[in-house]
């Protein structure tokens, strides 16, 4: 059983108050499910995942730490990680490592 998917992006948009960060993690899980789940599907694991998100013991604390650095996510693709960026050499090596590590 399929849903329609013309109205998806309605599916997923956050309520006014919404945590950017929890609304980020929720379009990734979910966004690939859009055409697949109900309306009432999507919600009940947006209900779900959001609580996981903000109280299971390995991820409110991730959570937590993003929100006081004041992390706002800027939309897809990769992340710089604190204390450096990954070098040319490590982004494409060609030395049989993993990231360019000897």
């Amino acid at each position: 059983m399929t849903h329609d998917a013309s109205n998806q992006h309605d599916d997923l948009e956050p309520p006014g108050d919404a945590d950017p960060i929890v609304e980020a993690c929720l379009a990734d899980a979910l966004g690939p499910y859009l055409g697949v789940l109900s309306p009432e599907e999507l919600e009940d694991y947006r209900r779900f995942l959001t609580v996981f998100i903000t109280t299971h013991p390995t991820a409110a604390p991730l959570h937590a730490r993003l929100r006081a650095k004041g992390y706002v996510p800027a939309g897809s693709g990769a992340m710089a990680r604190e204390g450096g960026g990954a070098s040319e050499e490590a982004a494409a090596p060609d030395d049989g490592t993993s990231g360019g590590r000897h």
